[in-house]
């Protein structure tokens, strides 16, 4: 449904919404836990948080499609892990199907969110299926650990990890990932524009499947050993 849902009170707001973006939302499981994602293609490429997937190497994904009574629920097992950022908690998983038909979302652009503005975040909190909850930007810019996340006051409990934070356009502006374990309705999600950076630049963060935390292992430079020589004063020496 395209129709602008700022023409709408809230309420039918966020039924419209739901019903824009429900089958684009994904249930994400491995055999410890589970989260949430959303389609970036229609070719089955999808996101969710590194936190959901990491160290696991079983990873399926539960699709709902269709509309009304006419729905399906499809599971897909075998999920590929593509590309992962351990740092700014991404991951981006693959489908493998032969005949991919996802509903993708639209990503929205960052610089045009405001603190205030009305956001909905939809995922499977404590296993709660497709669970819409609604709330405000706090604020846009919140550092935390060196990292800058939005700050919104829509209900996120353990299960959303992953799912999509929605404008009243039906853009995705964040991605949940975590919220504040002493203090109710402070919740946290990464920004659009850390995800458009991430998606453009997958191959920087491509998955090694030897490695199941983080594509790239960055060991430590070696150690002088006292009374050794600089080895480029001892090039210049030669």
């Amino acid at each position: 449904d395209h129709r602008d849902l700022h023409s709408f009170p809230t309420r039918r707001s966020s039924d419209l919404l739901f019903q824009k973006v429900n089958t684009s939302v994904v249930r994400v499981e491995t055999p410890r836990a589970g989260g949430s994602g959303f389609f970036v293609s229609s070719d089955g490429y999808l996101v969710t948080n590194f936190h959901v997937v990491e160290q696991e190497s079983e990873i399926a994904v539960e699709v709902i499609q269709g509309s009304g009574a006419g729905q399906d629920r499809l599971r897909f097992d075998g999920v590929r892990i593509v590309a992962l950022n351990k740092l700014q908690d991404l991951a981006l998983l693959k489908i493998d199907t032969a005949t991919p038909s996802f509903s993708p979302v639209q990503i929205g652009p960052f610089n045009r969110v405001e603190a205030g503005e009305r956001v909905y975040a939809l995922g499977n909190p404590y296993g709660n299926e497709r669970s819409l909850t609604s709330g405000s930007i706090s604020s846009k810019v919140r550092p935390i650990g060196g990292q800058l996340y939005m700050q919104t006051d829509a209900a996120i409990n353990p299960g959303n990890s992953g799912g999509p934070l929605f404008n009243q356009r039906g853009e995705v502006i964040g991605v949940v990932t975590l919220k504040h374990n002493l203090a109710e309705g402070v919740g946290y999600a990464i920004p659009s524009s850390t995800v458009v950076n991430f998606l453009s630049y997958r191959e920087a963060y491509a998955y090694g499947s030897d490695n199941p935390n983080n594509p790239y292992q960055y060991l430590d430079p070696p150690m002088r050993t006292q009374g050794a020589p600089d080895p480029a004063t001892s090039a210049l020496e030669r």
